[in-house]
């Protein structure tokens, strides 16, 4: 993956704006809201909040400041400044991992901070899904900026690598072969581990499980015994809302295996967004899938229940294995992030075992491009009223509204439980990834839980905004 290259005036707005992207106009009726927040700085402070959060014209979004993080945010998104990032190699890169998995490197998650949760199997063959969600931001930066780097400042970094020219011999397409990965984590609990490699998708009268049935939906696709409740949530969401994407990206081959294109995604520096870089990351998916001995014709981790599709399966296996496709750098970065999560020296996790350190904002933003090809970005969630009087509750609702109009997945995180904390309200897990399915005409907010089951009940703009950290990820 690469960084776009920001010119001079971006960088110099950039800073201006307390590095935040170029302004967009709002909604028709409504400034944008960081137009808006300028000129509530100056009116009387006084506002009171309006009465009920009944449908309204939709203002405008605003982007998130780089510099902000929260100390065990499991649900933060990772907001260090941009780096290039290549092909893996001049040529096409076919990369097999038959039977054991190198040190690979992401933009940060874990879910350090994840209690209790632990996937077990239950009485009448059920998981109990772990959550998880994701690497805290401060620790990810901890990780990615040395000090003289922090005393410079992110502005300057940005301009030393965006400074870096695009490499010209770079293949047009990266391919790869993903057999088995990764997938028992040594730090697990043995009984809540895959016992080895199935065919889980295979029929016992020799047929195989089809891809599809009809269009995808989120409720095709259930977290098993992996703790990517992130990836799962995303999947599901972009299936609901773009099955095209789901569809377009997958397919059988001839020879027994499946193909899975994938968007090769970048982070633009001048829009601080996810964008597609026009190359297509190609992974030849073998059909092997980890099991446990108990229930040898399900997969353990996404489930696809009883819908009789094999689509999310081989989608996660996909995503799990795409780290065979990153620059050295990146695999360094992740890497070092390791390093400060764990406090030890150890390699990092890959394959099935990097999923099931959780996500976090930025990378559910990353993998909306890669399964869409449309730019992605995480917001932050409003801290104050606008010229109009809007509440930050308010705001809220219209932005979501807007999204799901135009049907853009919209993905979230509940915060960690305070001491004495029993459980979150509204049935809500703690350190979990949900979707936001709906906001309904009286402004409650309803999620989905990919364990598709434990859903939330709805909850008003301010149990919300108590209980979901302030950021959530959507395409642009």
């Amino acid at each position: 993956m690469g960084v776009d290259r920001p010119s001079e005036a971006d960088s110099a707005s950039e800073a201006e704006e307390g590095r935040m992207p170029p302004d967009r106009p709002g909604v028709e009726g409504y400034p944008s809201r960081a137009e808006s927040k300028r000129v509530a700085a100056e009116a009387n402070k006084d506002i009171k909040p309006p009465s009920d959060l009944a449908p309204q014209p939709v203002m405008d979004k605003t982007a998130y400041s780089l510099g902000k993080s929260e100390q065990h945010d499991a649900g933060t998104e990772q907001s260090d400044a941009p780096r290039k990032q290549d092909g893996v190699s001049d040529t096409q890169a076919t990369i097999d991992t038959q039977a054991t998995v190198d040190v690979t490197g992401r933009d940060g998650a874990n879910a350090a901070d994840v209690e209790d949760d632990h996937d077990r199997p239950a009485e009448g063959g059920e998981f109990t899904a772990i959550s998880g969600d994701g690497l805290s931001e401060d620790v990810a930066l901890a990780a990615d900026l040395s000090n003289p780097e922090v005393e410079t400042g992110l502005l300057d970094r940005i301009k030393r690598i965006s400074s870096i020219p695009e490499r010209d011999d770079a293949p047009r397409e990266i391919r790869g072969v993903i057999n088995r990965l990764d997938y028992q984590d040594p730090k697990e609990d043995p009984e809540a581990v895959p016992d080895r490699y199935g065919r889980p998708l295979d029929r016992a009268d020799g047929t195989r499980t089809p891809l599809f049935k009809g269009d995808p939906t989120r409720e095709q696709v259930t977290q098993g015994a992996l703790q990517d409740c992130g990836i799962i949530s995303t999947l599901g969401a972009v299936a609901s809302h773009r099955p095209e994407a789901i569809r377009n990206c997958i397919r059988e081959t001839d020879d027994g295996n499946y193909e899975v294109r994938l968007h090769e995604t970048k982070f633009s520096a001048s829009h601080l967004r996810y964008e597609p870089t026009g190359r297509m990351i190609t992974l030849e998916i073998t059909p092997e899938i980890p099991v446990f001995d108990s229930q040898p014709d399900r997969p353990a981790f996404a489930d696809p229940g009883n819908s009789g599709t094999a689509w999310a399966p081989i989608l996660e296996k996909s995503i799990a294995g795409s780290d065979r496709t990153w620059s050295e750098e990146r695999r360094d970065k992740w890497q070092q992030r390791w390093e400060v999560q764990s406090g030890t020296k150890e390699e990092a996790p890959s394959g099935y075992v990097r999923l099931h350190q959780g996500s976090n904002h930025s990378e559910r933003a990353e993998l909306l491009t890669q399964l869409t090809g449309e730019p992605s970005k995480v917001w932050e969630f409003p801290t104050g009223y606008d010229s109009f009087g809007r509440s930050p509750d308010r705001q809220v609702v219209d932005e979501f509204r807007s999204h799901l109009a135009e049907g853009k997945p919209i993905l979230v995180g509940t915060r960690d439980r305070r001491p004495g904390e029993k459980q979150l309200t509204n049935n809500l897990v703690d350190g979990h990834a949900y979707e936001v399915t709906d906001v309904d005409n009286e402004g409650r907010i309803h999620l989905w839980n990919p364990w598709n089951k434990k859903q939330p009940y709805p909850l008003t703009a301010a149990q919300f905004r108590a209980n979901i950290r302030p950021r959530y990820s959507t395409l642009e």
